[in-house]
């Protein structure tokens, strides 16, 4: 698996600086969630961020190394977040381990919803974002593959190779999530992370370990 590219993001040295990046960044994950990736300009930006255009640009060049390091971000977030605590071991309590890493990833996704519909909106548009896309979702593939090897012995199922049901699962994992919380046409009641994360890992544990 090729190493995900990384964002050109500027280095300030001062306290200033640093607060001024992370103001940006936020800012950002604002505007591209209001606008969308195609519709966001940097004036919005700095507005938001209460910056002149003069002062954006001495951080970023163009809308694209603003938002390539927000998505970078919420993916190694969403990583870390979908990995679960050490409370239970994947060998012993393994649907407990996919309930906690299910929960995590929803919950983020749910957090930065109108970023990852913008972010999906970008993967149509851009392939460098298409690119991205289909890195997290390989690492995530490679990370469960891995561990149903090491705790389980699992290398098929059904009789066909490991990897094929769980590029299935992720698929209807991410379709889920964005389904439930990041389509442009959101229901008025959206379903509950704990309902989601219930649903989701059921169909998870039953195709791996029935």
């Amino acid at each position: 698996m090729e190493k995900l590219a990384e964002p050109n993001l500027p280095q300030p040295t001062t306290p200033k600086g640093r607060a001024t990046l992370a103001r940006i960044l936020e800012s950002g994950r604002e505007v591209f969630g209001e606008a969308g990736y195609v519709s966001m300009r940097m004036s919005d930006l700095a507005q938001r961020a209460d910056l002149s255009m003069g002062a954006l640009y001495r951080y970023f060049d163009n809308k694209d190394d603003v938002f390539l390091a927000i998505i970078h971000s919420i993916h190694s977030e969403l990583y870390a977040a979908s990995r679960g605590s050490d409370r239970y071991s994947f060998r012993t309590s393994p649907y407990e381990v996919i309930l906690e890493a299910n929960r995590g990833y929803l919950s983020h996704y749910y957090a930065h919803r109108k970023v990852m519909r913008a972010f999906i909106e970008a993967t149509m548009v851009d392939r460098r974002y298409n690119d991205m896309w289909w890195y997290m979702r390989e690492s995530h593939i490679v990370r469960v593959a891995a561990a149903l090897r090491r705790d389980h012995g699992i290398t098929e199922i059904g009789g066909k190779p490991v990897r094929a049901s769980l590029e299935a699962l992720a698929s209807m994992t991410e379709q889920s999530a964005y389904v439930w919380y990041a389509h442009p046409g959101d229901a008025k009641e959206m379903i509950s992370i704990d309902d989601a994360t219930q649903i989701i890992s059921q169909i998870w544990y039953r195709a791996i370990f029935h």
